[in-house]
């Protein structure tokens, strides 16, 4: 509602560019891509729902509501984090490192002999682990990889050691023998994949409901989980206007109003 860009259309793309999100997204020698969904639309959604909390928190302690103002631009600047701090601190400007993580090594995609998967090795302690499950123990007497700011600076070389080592078994047997090991890992699923994951079954993140025209539909459900009143979906997306009349006798207006 404020600042010199306020009448200006808000679409998801353009957040992302403008908002230096599609700048740290993409591979190093490649073009700044998009993130793969709506983020900027979604942050915004969100964004928008705590304000209303938080808005009506201070009404019940104070008797006032207030406006809450969001914008797409502030949400997608908010999701910088540390790359703005890098600037903000250091006048450092970020690079896209496609799924590499700045600080921290190996924490990556590898492929495997049947996939892809993701290894999340977050400290040196863990590393440890990784190279005693994964057969490369000789890694830990090279000074180049005994840290992780060392496995950093040298996280070319580490990756040319351990590709070979992971491609020659199928994700299977690496999520099972990393996860045991105690480092973290996963596969890299497509949608489908995801979505039968037993912990998402289990956290009734899939739920059927009835449409009025497609009859019983699969949604996705609802990811806050609350103890004593828990969510659900409860109706399908609805035909164009289905609600109008029902939203408008709550509001107070008559059937003659509404006709």
């Amino acid at each position: 509602q404020a600042g010199p860009r306020r009448h200006e259309a808000g679409y998801d793309g353009v957040m992302q560019a403008e908002g230096g999100l599609m700048s740290v997204t993409g591979a190093a020698d490649g073009p700044a891509f998009r993130v793969g969904v709506a983020i900027a639309d979604l942050v915004a959604g969100l964004l928008a729902a705590q304000g209303i909390v938080l808005a009506l928190y201070s009404r019940d302690r104070t008797g006032r509501g207030q406006h809450v103002d969001v914008g797409m631009l502030d949400g997608v600047t908010s999701l910088l984090t540390y790359h703005a701090s890098m600037h903000l601190t250091t006048a450092t400007m970020s690079q896209r490192v496609g799924n590499r993580h700045a600080t921290i090594a190996p924490y990556d995609t590898f492929t495997a002999s049947d996939g892809e998967l993701f290894l999340a090795v977050g400290n040196d302690e863990q590393f440890r682990r990784f190279c005693a499950a994964a057969g490369v123990a000789s890694l830990l007497d090279n000074p180049k990889f005994a840290t992780n700011p060392a496995r950093v600076v040298n996280h070319v070389e580490l990756r040319e050691r351990l590709s070979p080592v992971l491609c020659t078994r199928p994700r299977a047997y690496w999520l099972e023998v990393l996860t045991e090991a105690g480092v973290p890992c996963g596969a890299v699923r497509d949608v489908p994949e995801a979505l039968a994951d037993p912990q998402i079954l289990a956290r009734e993140m899939i739920q059927s409901v009835e449409h009025v025209a497609a009859g019983m539909l699969k949604v996705v459900g609802v990811p806050i989980k609350l103890s004593d009143t828990p969510g659900s979906v409860r109706t399908a997306p609805p035909l164009l206007g289905q609600h109008t009349e029902a939203i408008l006798e709550e509001l107070g207006f008559s059937a003659d109003d509404i006709d």
